[in-house]
């Protein structure tokens, strides 16, 4: 059926002013008289052109603004323009009345995130990698998820900690404490040095600045099940929620567990920790760079369990250093030209 047998009225008006017709002679157009005297009759006068004849609607020559529009008029089974291009290339034909293609599909990169996975005391090498990624990106605006000792470089790196102040206040304290003086080293009393250490290090506004930014993993007991945590209430809100994710069972504080909302829990990254993998969480369906020490081969392994071993403060420098070379080489090999880093990322910030 031709157009102007469906529009009449004002409609037809408005689809004449914004559209040039053609193939369509000026003797088959109706006054709007003609076509009310056919409704009331139940005739028409109208001679329906045969396909060939069908109009080619062209865009006006004038302007566009986004406020003021040529009114569109939807036909069944024809895609609608979606813009100006797209009313260039709109025409009519044999084939209207078929259904319209798919789209392409979308290229849009996603928005950069960043996980840590669950680290104990390799947590120094993600501050390493937390090093790096400060002199390119500015990460108090980059959304991070993070379990245990990776909770806590997420953490740190939103609030923008100097790593440098990190470490300094972390052999301070554990000077204070004794830690390489004690038979059992970090046993049952690194939960206690970590507690004080963040409250030192971490600023009053804390839980704001981390607030739907970072995403805190903790193992909820009996079952296991991991859960995210973002909304915080206040800064001891927030150290409490990172000490639940990085409560490994009685190594901390001889406890086997933390309360945290209620609930009893352990380490964020426990049961990975058995599935050698990382839970969905941390994966972020792969739209995230992910900062695991198992992935870096450069690293001098002494087993499974040397992420609680307590290592010489030297050792510790070249955990970081080689974080900070792993982020940058993954930076140098284009990881992050996946993500939308505009707004994020110092070299484009003008």
């Amino acid at each position: 059926m031709a157009l102007y047998e469906r529009v009449s009225g004002p409609a037809a008006t408005k689809l004449r002013s914004g559209l040039h017709l053609t193939n369509v002679p000026a003797s088959k157009m109706l006054t709007q008289q003609q076509q009310r005297q056919a409704a009331a009759s139940g005739s028409s006068f109208m001679e329906k052109p045969s396909i060939g004849s069908l109009f080619v609607p062209t865009r006006m020559q004038q302007p566009r603004s986004e406020a003021s529009t040529t009114a569109r008029i939807a036909l069944p089974g024809l895609r609608q323009p979606t813009s100006a291009s797209d009313d260039l290339g709109l025409i009519m034909g044999p084939h209207f009345n078929q259904p319209a293609m798919a789209a392409a599909p979308s290229t849009v990169k996603p928005k950069l995130r960043l996980s840590w996975a669950g680290s104990g005391i390799y947590f120094w090498w993600q501050l390493g990698a937390v090093q790096y990624l400060m002199q390119h990106f500015q990460l108090s605006k980059v959304p991070m998820v993070g379990a245990s000792g990776g909770g806590l470089a997420a953490m740190l790196a939103t609030c923008e900690v100097d790593p440098e102040e990190v470490m300094e206040s972390a052999y301070k304290l554990s000077k204070e404490h004794g830690i390489w003086e004690r038979p059992l080293g970090l046993m049952g009393t690194w939960g206690y040095v970590i507690e004080e250490w963040l409250h030192e290090l971490l600023p009053a506004d804390a839980a704001e600045r981390c607030r739907d930014q970072v995403g805190i993993v903790v193992t909820q007991l009996p079952f296991c099940n991991q859960v995210s945590i973002s909304d915080f209430s206040d800064k001891s809100d927030l150290i409490n929620v990172a000490m639940a994710s990085a409560h490994v069972p009685l190594f901390l504080d001889w406890k086997m567990s933390r309360p945290c909302r209620g609930v009893q829990c352990v380490d964020g990254s426990f049961p990975d920790f058995f599935i050698n993998d990382n839970c969905e969480m941390l994966k972020c369906g792969g739209n995230a760079v992910m900062f695991d020490y198992f992935h870096d081969t450069n690293i001098v392994r002494n087993g499974r369990m040397d992420m609680l071993e307590l290592k010489k403060f030297s050792e510790f420098k070249k955990i970081i250093l080689l974080g900070y070379r792993f982020a940058q080489r993954l930076h140098e090999q284009g990881e992050f030209e996946r993500f939308d880093v505009r707004g994020v990322s110092k070299q484009l910030i003008i």
